[in-house]
């Protein structure tokens, strides 16, 4: 398929098995109940999305586990779903230049991203420390549906490839505006933004009948 030569992954329920927020969240002393209120209280408008960062970043730092260590240690050990690895190592194999576009922390992503062989990333939350190690703040790139069409805009800029000449990867409603700008936007059976999608794949066992 030479038209396309970049490949823009999703993290979170695209090559991760989890949530990145909720594990944190969990491991940080939120509940189940009040990560989903605040979600909901986000998506019907009532808080911004740095309003909502604030709600959390406010919860997190009473818990002792609100440090550099313990929060990487949450964040790190992740799970991958099935095909994650097999299919990035293809795709490098054929030629293309992947990157990965997500959401979530920086710590995460980073960790991914190395692990995996990517070629760039970026996560829309950065975690900031004190000099002590504890959690400080959260530095975010805004919205997320619009951050991530937008960093994906800088890597193509940055590599001089157009954006018709990318696909993406990805689950939910942040990854809309990408599929929209790139016209190659590749989900999952079942995904609420199937509509919305080039291509539906069942798992990412099925990259290669994509991209043979």
């Amino acid at each position: 398929m030479s038209e396309i030569k970049l490949i823009c992954f999703d993290l979170d329920d695209t090559l991760i098995s989890q949530n990145s927020w909720h594990k944190l969240g969990n491991a940080l002393g939120v509940s189940d109940e009040e990560d989903r209120r605040w979600y909901v209280e986000y998506q019907a408008g009532n808080i911004s999305y740095d309003r909502w960062n604030e709600i959390m970043l406010e919860h997190y730092l009473r818990h002792s586990d609100a440090t550099r260590g313990g929060v990487t240690k949450a964040l790190t050990s992740v799970s991958y779903v099935d095909g994650a690895r097999d299919s990035v190592a293809y795709l490098k194999a054929q030629g293309y230049k992947l990157v990965l576009i997500s959401g979530s922390i920086d710590i995460v992503v980073n960790h991914v991203a190395h692990d995996l062989g990517f070629d760039l990333w970026k996560a829309n939350n950065t975690f900031i420390f004190d000099d002590n190690d504890r959690f400080a703040s959260i530095r975010s790139s805004g919205n997320d549906t619009i951050a991530k069409a937008m960093h994906l805009e800088s890597f193509c800029k940055m590599l001089g490839i157009a954006m018709t000449e990318c696909a993406c990867i990805g689950d939910g409603a942040n990854d809309i505006e990408m599929f929209k700008r790139t016209g190659h936007g590749i989900t999952f059976r079942g995904s609420p933004i199937e509509k919305d999608a080039w291509k539906v794949i069942d798992s990412l066992k099925d990259i290669p009948t994509v991209f043979p």
